[in-house]
């Protein structure tokens, strides 16, 4: 055998076995995505039963304490110094010891407001997106044009006319924060430029009203611009654990003030968001959903569900080390321990 027949099945050879490395690589990542995928479920799942059979107080939900109904709609609940509490503010909580998946619970309360009609309110926030405050008022009228039932364009806003995609303005009242990224003016704007923060900090809703206790550490990312990541982590846990007590005391009075009747405190619930992720956010879920439990054919209704990443998500979600994280509460009727 000649010098340059051996040399060319030396190449072949190596090819070959790079190729298997190559698959055996591809199987165990897969395999290895499928497992997370499986947890996920299980951590979602766990997450709306728990939701759904336990008692929600002002400070999140109590696991394992007994509450009679009218408690359960007050959020007045008497909760024992022993009781766990799930937070629902974006605590993050280990799904179980064995478990890699990540789990956190949101109100509806824990984000801003996109969907505010409110002038200054809808001001303040543009602002924190990075919003030129010259732009904010035909961001507003755009916003209600996109909604109302008219095809009058109002002044500085944005009708049928103004936009290249048909069928838009839809007329219809916003389903989810992302939607905004369709409206004139929004689209192009730093509000949609990453939509993965954008899904993090903003929701829908009837009210602007912000409860410092249920503030979430992505909406202090976006009230703290010129804060480390550490001093958010710090004021989130003091708001959380209500030695912070109102947003002034971050330098953030607009967020303090009640601005329209509707804007009450109220126990948490019954939207609430649900962040299912892995340590270093790769894979990374979002659902919003609404607790129904008078409802005998659906206890909940999931509104949206939402893969996200980036380097935003990233940041402000990753986890460093996994065993500092506390354990998710959970009644011994359903508890992941082994």
């Amino acid at each position: 055998m000649t010098l340059a027949a051996i040399i060319v099945i030396a190449l072949v050879a190596a090819i070959a076995a790079q190729q298997v490395r190559t698959s055996t690589r591809t199987i165990t990542d897969l395999t290895d995505q499928l497992r997370l995928r499986t947890q996920m479920v299980s951590a979602e799942n766990t997450l709306i039963y728990e939701l759904l059979t336990e008692p929600m107080t002002q400070r999140g939900l109590a696991v394992g304490q007994v509450s009679d109904p009218l408690s359960m709609v007050l959020g007045g609940a008497v909760v024992s110094d022993d009781t766990p509490i799930l937070r629902v503010n974006g605590t993050a909580y280990r799904f179980s010891p064995e478990s890699e998946i990540v789990v956190r619970a949101y109100d509806d309360q824990s984000f801003f407001n996109i969907n505010s009609y409110n002038p200054d309110y809808s001001s303040a926030v543009l602002s924190l997106y990075g919003v030129p405050e010259v732009e904010h008022a035909r961001f507003a009228a755009a916003l209600r044009d996109y909604q109302d039932e008219d095809g009058l364009r109002t002044l500085g806003g944005a009708e049928a006319g103004d936009y290249e995609v048909g069928g838009l303005p839809t007329n219809k009242p916003l389903r989810d924060a992302l939607e905004v990224c369709a409206i004139k003016y929004w689209d192009e704007s730093a509000v949609c430029a990453d939509p993965g923060r954008l899904l993090l900090t903003a929701r829908t809703r009837g009210n602007d009203l912000m409860v410092h206790q249920l503030v979430s550490e992505p909406v202090l990312d976006l009230m703290m611009p010129d804060a480390s990541a550490q001093e958010v982590r710090d004021v989130f846990a003091e708001f959380s654990n209500e030695t912070l007590t109102s947003f002034n005391q971050i330098g953030a009075p607009e967020f303090d003030v009640i601005r329209d009747p509707l804007s009450i405190v109220s126990a948490p619930g019954p939207v609430l968001t649900l962040l299912i992720h892995t340590p270093d956010t790769r894979l990374t879920h979002r659902v919003v959903l609404e607790l129904t439990p008078n409802s005998l054919i659906s206890p909940f209704v999931v509104h949206s569900k939402y893969a996200i990443g980036g380097d935003y998500t990233q940041n402000i979600l990753r986890i460093e080390r996994l065993d500092d994280v506390a354990p998710l509460p959970q009644p011994t009727s359903i508890r992941t321990e082994r």
